[in-house]
C-alpha cells in the first residue's frame, strides 16, 4: 500500500511573486505614511526621530525586495545551478532579520 503523504515542498514562484508583492506592499504603505505626515517647510532641515525611523524603515524594506527579487532568480535557477541553492540558503535569513528589523522600527511610531 502507497503512502498518499506528500513530501514538504519548495515555495512555488506564485508564492515567491506573492511574499514579493507583499514585501512591496508594506514599503509603498511605509512611504505612504512618512509622506502623509506633516512636512515641515524647505527652509527647517530638522528631522523628526519619528520622520528618521520611519526613512530606516522604508531603506529596510527595499533592501528586503531586493533580497527576494534575488531569491526569486536563485529558485527559478536551482535546476540549473546547484550554486544557487547554497545561495539562497545564505541570503534568506539576512533578509528575515531585515524584516523582523523593519517591523521592530515600524512598531515604534
Amino acid at each position: 500500500m502507497q503512502s498518499t503523504s506528500r513530501a514538504p515542498q519548495e515555495p512555488t514562484l506564485t508564492q515567491d511573486q506573492a511574499e514579493l508583492a507583499s514585501s512591496r506592499a508594506k514599503a509603498d504603505r511605509a512611504l505612504a505614511r512618512r509622506l502623509a505626515g506633516t512636512v515641515p517647510p524647505p527652509s527647517v532641515k530638522s528631522v523628526t526621530i519619528e520622520e528618521h525611523v520611519l526613512q530606516v524603515s522604508d531603506d529596510l524594506l527595499r533592501v528586503s525586495a531586493g533580497f527576494e527579487s534575488v531569491l526569486t532568480l536563485l529558485d527559478l535557477q536551482s535546476d540549473t545551478c546547484a550554486g544557487s541553492i547554497g545561495l539562497h540558503a545564505l541570503l534568506l535569513p539576512l533578509k528575515q532579520e531585515i524584516d523582523m528589523s523593519a517591523d521592530r522600527l515600524q512598531a515604534i511610531v
